[in-house]
């Protein structure tokens, strides 16, 4: 059996968590000593502590590429594209001027000789052997909360700086209750319509009726029940593996504006490895659209919100990233459940 992730697998869930566009991390309480950990802080060199990017990386599109390494000697390796990137996650010490690197999802381990260097005003790490970069390279440091974007709050999901409280008068809000001026706003046309008209989902209905699709997907909908707001939680599915480890999908979904336009990530792979997808979306009623800008792709597809408490789950009538089947996810909770004070902020 794998011993856990050092400071537990579960760390990663809360990576995932938090996002918009940066993901806050923070250690868990020291308290609470994880089984079979057994990281050594002595083999984690302080220097090696944060962000390490490849490139300067802003708009939606910028290649990325960057190493995290976390005080609790485990790190993270991500690539790809401002919007759409995968994420490898290792273990890692420092001895004798080598990062000794695991990758989890492999078992791939390298040894891998490291230099820090000034040079431009930035610290760069050099890594003449890099396991992901043939011909080695080098990484600059991120400053203080990544490339100075702001972190966000755990519990309003209102931009502030790391380490501000929390806002007492929002901390008990329901983040159901986020977007909702935006209730009435319509979503936009189907790609590809030539001129502007009605479809059997944008007729008048009567109070209660379900949508058609709804029914076609085997959705029904309780007679007079209003649609709930499914911005500001994180619905996913997790699968456990006949081969070992756990695999998931997940929504995470940040509240609607008020023009209507929500943002979000959708989340695939396993807690060694998954890929990130930003998003956007908009909600009326029991209709959802999804646009996902780097893959030019969308769709409108009818929805059911059902059950409370840990029974509360959301149906897509056709889920666009399990090839457009019907599809049932859990409420995992708040989008930034579990965030505490960040300490540091990693680019999607």
């Amino acid at each position: 059996m794998r011993r856990p992730f050092c400071l537990s697998s579960v760390y990663l869930l809360a990576v995932l968590a938090l996002s918009a566009p940066f993901i806050a991390v923070e250690a868990p309480d020291a308290g609470e000593p994880v089984p079979e950990d057994t990281c050594d802080a002595d083999a984690v060199d302080p220097d090696l502590l944060g962000v390490w990017h490849r490139w300067d990386a802003l708009a939606e599109g910028d290649r990325m590429r960057f190493y995290f390494f976390h005080e609790g000697g485990f790190g993270l390796y991500r690539y790809g594209k401002v919007g759409l990137t995968n994420t490898h996650s290792f273990d890692y010490r420092a001895e004798g001027g080598h990062l000794v690197l695991t990758f989890r999802k492999t078992g791939e381990h390298r040894r891998v000789p490291y230099r820090l260097e000034e040079q431009g005003g930035r610290t760069w790490l050099v890594l003449d052997d890099d396991p992901r970069e043939p011909g080695g390279a080098r990484y600059f440091k991120a400053p203080a909360a990544a490339t100075g974007a702001p972190c966000f709050d755990p519990a309003g999901d209102l931009p502030q700086k790391p380490g501000a409280s929390t806002p007492a008068s929002l901390a008990g809000e329901s983040p159901r209750d986020a977007g909702a001026l935006a209730a009435a706003m319509d979503l936009p046309q189907e790609p590809g319509a030539s001129t502007p008209g009605l479809h059997a989902a944008d007729l008048p209905r009567a109070p209660g009726t379900p949508a058609p699709e709804l029914l076609a997907a085997g959705l029904p909908r309780a007679p007079g029940a209003a649609a709930e707001r499914i911005g500001g939680r994180l619905w996913g599915e997790e699968v456990r593996y006949a081969t070992g480890g756990m695999g998931f999908s997940i929504y995470q979904l940040q509240p609607q504006a008020i023009d209507g336009r929500g943002v979000g990530w959708h989340h695939r792979g396993d807690y060694d490895e998954w890929t990130t997808e930003t998003l956007t979306y908009r909600q009326r009623g029991d209709r959802l659209a999804l646009s996902f800008p780097l893959r030019h792709d969308g769709l409108e597809t009818a929805i059911l919100v059902s059950g409370s408490g840990d029974d509360r789950t959301l149906q897509l009538a056709e889920d666009p990233r399990d090839f457009w089947r019907a599809h049932t996810y859990r409420d995992m909770g708040p989008t930034f459940a579990g965030a505490v004070a960040p300490s540091a902020c990693l680019p999607q």
